[in-house]
């Protein structure tokens, strides 16, 4: 603009020179244009000498501000940019001049006004008048202006990258991300992708959910770059949009690298997309092709077992399993897939085996599956040695935690402490489950004095790990209800009623507390309140789960608590529908069939009720109240037979004609007795 003023100056001068007075300069036409196309005037210029000596005023104010802002004299290099200005006050290049030296001297409500008159002076617009007028009108304060202005700034066809990061940060202020997106789109290819603008960026479209677009992202930052790591997350994506064929494509390039090549993240890659592709013989051919090139990388091995697994090539992925176990790194996982497969053969000895093995390597990844095949094994002794090592000191997580504490990322070391803890107290919790557990196997009968004093003393060790996990990682739902149910079974009522009522306040839809606090009260039957108490817990547990089978034994046991032996004895019939499926409920336990015997007893069904003390003795052979009430009830039905004989023979008597002498008994006839 400033050499185009120059040469309308230089040009004026020429035509005055040349004429003399007031003319209209002609250029003569070109040698092939026609006559009536060289009369016309081209560049017109009308000029008085008051008008050329503005301008020249105007064009030496300018040329003497250049001067002085180059020398680094802003303030003079103001007063003569004015001056140029207020010669020629419709320009809107100077107008702009003036405004860019008034921003830098910092005045702002002067550069205010003016910029209101400048913006709508004619003349070309530029990307730096737009991002000068933006500068403005932020520092005024008056954000929708400035965001339209660096909008336009952005948009012009002379892109401004110094503008477009002021955008940026406005933008960041008003929160539209949308739009911050897209100048981040613009802006991070011309400047080659600085890690601060990419990773806000990459946070910005991860937000937004366009994967797509941060794929594409990832992609452009790896190419400019050169990060692997850019590569890495960009194949990521594509395998989360399922977008296979590009995946291939971009695993190859990865692999391209002979650096990278067949490592053990391009294998998995390159396993992923296959997969994906639903080309899993392809990728297994390819696999056994990479192993033979690479016998020692055993990652590759181990992608090869985990997709022979998947394909179900049991044979073949047994040998491979078995080669990784003598691996250290892969020993663990190599372990637990052999545990796995001999559960499948029910070869239950040779499972735990194999399991105890993976969690010796790996003792934090397999400890819970090994307590839980303990539990089911009722190995509670060796449960008690893996509980025990659990709560020793770890080194591991001890170094672990150091190199957190190093990364200075606090929170992250925030949340590694958090569960740390959080796992000292399920272990806690778990040793308190197991030594629960174990008590009830010694209460169960057949037992003896010695056991049952066993199984106190484990229960009095439960009680002090549940807690501790409270103590350590607060009061949950399950292990509220550990706690309480053991103290029940310590003989501490009262301690547990209170356990409870927190269960109830805290957790108001647990059903199973409500019916295990409920059936305790009603089978013991301490008094008349508690008793009433007991049966509406039951009649809550049933509101909230109606068609439990367990939760109806209670109800059927409370109502012959109540004294209401019909109705207990149709609740009682509901529940033994459920006997076929459910026979592990009514074979292992005795409960029910003593309930209903009972129940029948006290209805005077004799001989149902002898049936049912009958399957309880074949549970538990042991059972003396069972052996006592048979007796009582052959007793009773012997006797109910000669009550029934004597009645009938009476009914007998009274139809014999007065004639014919009555019938005798035979043991009446030989003691010589007559009726």
């Amino acid at each position: 603009m400033r050499l185009k003023l120059l040469a309308f100056f230089l040009l004026s001068l020429a035509i005055v020179a040349c004429s003399g007075s007031k003319q209209v300069a002609v250029r003569q036409a070109p040698a092939n244009s026609t006559q009536e196309e060289a009369k016309k005037p081209r560049y017109p210029v009308k000029m008085d000498s008051a008008e050329l000596l503005r301008l020249q005023i105007a064009h030496s104010s300018y040329l003497r501000a250049l001067a002085l802002q180059n020398q680094g004299e802003y303030a003079l290099a103001e007063q003569f940019m004015r001056h140029a200005y207020e010669a020629d006050p419709e320009n809107r290049y100077l107008a702009f001049s003036v405004l860019e030296l008034m921003k830098m001297r910092g005045g702002s409500a002067e550069a205010a006004a003016l910029a209101e008159k400048a913006k709508n002076l004619k003349g070309k617009r530029t990307s730096n008048q737009y991002a000068l007028l933006g500068r403005v009108y932020s520092e005024q304060s008056n954000l929708d202006s400035a965001l339209v202005y660096y909008k336009k700034a952005l948009d012009s066809s002379d892109q401004n990258v110094h503008a477009a990061y002021e955008y940026s940060l406005l933008l960041e202020i008003v929160h539209n991300y949308d739009e911050l997106i897209r100048v981040y789109g613009i802006l991070l290819p011309q400047i080659g992708y600085p890690q601060s603008m990419l990773e806000r960026q990459i946070s910005l479209l991860a937000n937004a959910k366009k994967d797509s677009a941060l794929a594409d992202l990832f992609g452009e930052a790896y190419e400019a770059r050169g990060d692997r790591i850019f590569l890495e997350n960009q194949i990521r994506l594509l395998f989360g949009m399922k977008r296979f064929e590009e995946a291939v494509g971009r695993v190859n390039e990865f692999r391209a690298d002979s650096a990278f090549a067949d490592d053990s993240l391009s294998i998995a890659f390159l396993t992923a997309a296959y997969i994906g592709l639903n080309q899993d013989s392809v990728m297994v051919d390819s696999l056994k092709e990479i192993y033979k090139r690479h016998p020692d990388r055993l990652h590759v091995l181990m992608n090869l077992a985990l997709l022979e697994t998947k394909l179900e090539k049991k044979d073949q992925a047994l040998v491979h399993w078995k080669r990784l176990s003598t691996a250290d790194k892969y020993a663990a996982s190599a372990y637990g897939m052999l545990s796995a497969y001999a559960m499948e053969d029910k070869d239950s000895v040779k499972a735990l085996e194999y399991l105890e093995k993976a969690y010796e390597h790996e003792p934090i990844a397999y400890r819970n599956a090994l307590l839980v095949r303990y539990a089911n094994a009722k190995a509670y002794q060796k449960a008690y040695k893996v509980l025990d090592k659990a709560l020793l000191p770890n080194p591991k997580l001890d170094t672990l935690r150091a190199k957190v504490q190093e990364s200075g990322d606090l929170e992250e070391l925030r949340k590694f402490d958090a569960a740390a803890t959080l796992d000292v107290a399920s272990v806690h919790y778990e040793y308190g489950s197991f030594l629960q557990m174990n008590a009830e196997e010694l209460e169960r009968s057949p037992t003896t004095p010695e056991k049952l004093d066993e199984a106190k003393l484990y229960r009095k060790k439960a009680d002090d790990h549940y807690l501790e996990a409270a103590k350590i990682g607060g009061e949950s739902q399950n292990l509220l209800f550990a706690y309480a149910s053991n103290l029940l079974m310590l003989q501490q009522i009262d301690s547990a009623i209170v356990v409870f009522k927190k269960i109830f306040e805290k957790y108001p839809q647990d059903a199973m507390a409500k019916n295990h606090l409920g059936y305790y009260l009603v089978d013991l039957n301490r008094n008349a309140e508690e008793l009433k108490w007991g049966s509406s817990l039951i009649d809550e547990a049933l509101k909230l789960s109606p068609s439990n089978v367990a939760y109806m034994d209670s109800k059927g046991w409370a109502l012959y608590r109540l004294g209401k032996y019909p109705e207990a004895l149709m609740m009682m019939e509901q529940v033994e529908t459920a006997e076929d499926s459910l026979k592990e409920m009514f074979y292992q336990d005795t409960s029910i069939y003593s309930h209903l015997a009972a129940i029948c007893q006290a209805l005077s069904l004799n001989k149902r009720a002898l049936d049912y003390y009958q399957r309880v003795l074949n549970i538990d052979p042991k059972n003396e109240n069972a052996k006592k009430q048979i007796e009582v009830l052959k007793q009773a039905i012997q006797k109910s037979k000669e009550e029934e004989s004597v009645e009938k023979l009476a009914e007998d008597a009274k139809t014999v004609p007065a004639n014919e002498p009555a019938k005798v008994p035979a043991a009446e006839k030989d003691s010589g007795k007559t009726p």
